[in-house]
């Protein structure tokens, strides 16, 4: 794939996913930079690659989500997922996030 070919994948509204990813990255480039952080900054500090890091703030929608969420958690962004584990069941949802999930989950590894 040339880089045009990338560059317009990254950037396609229509991928599913592509605007929350778009949105991701942009949270993630703020609060990084917030933290005075360059982005070989925080691939050392995460153990992933730069490039990984500038695609994900360009808003790649088809980044593994793994090394994302481990480089959210660095940066102490909550992802969705916690705040969902408090919020009232909808009754129309299949209950597929258990119940008993402890406080204290260990830091995510890739």
């Amino acid at each position: 794939m040339s880089n045009n070919d990338q560059s317009s994948a990254i950037s396609q509204p229509d991928q599913p996913g592509a605007d929350d990813a778009r949105r991701f990255g942009l949270m993630v480039r703020a609060r990084r930079k917030a933290q005075g952080l360059r982005q070989e900054d925080l691939a050392s500090a995460t153990g992933v690659g730069r490039r990984y890091i500038v695609d994900m703030e360009n808003g790649k929608p088809t980044l593994r989500i793994g090394p994302a969420l481990m480089i959210a958690r660095f940066l102490g962004i909550v992802p969705m997922v916690e705040h969902a584990l408090r919020a009232p069941q909808d009754s129309n949802l299949p209950d597929i996030i258990p119940e008993d999930l402890p406080d204290d989950l260990p830091p995510l590894e890739d």
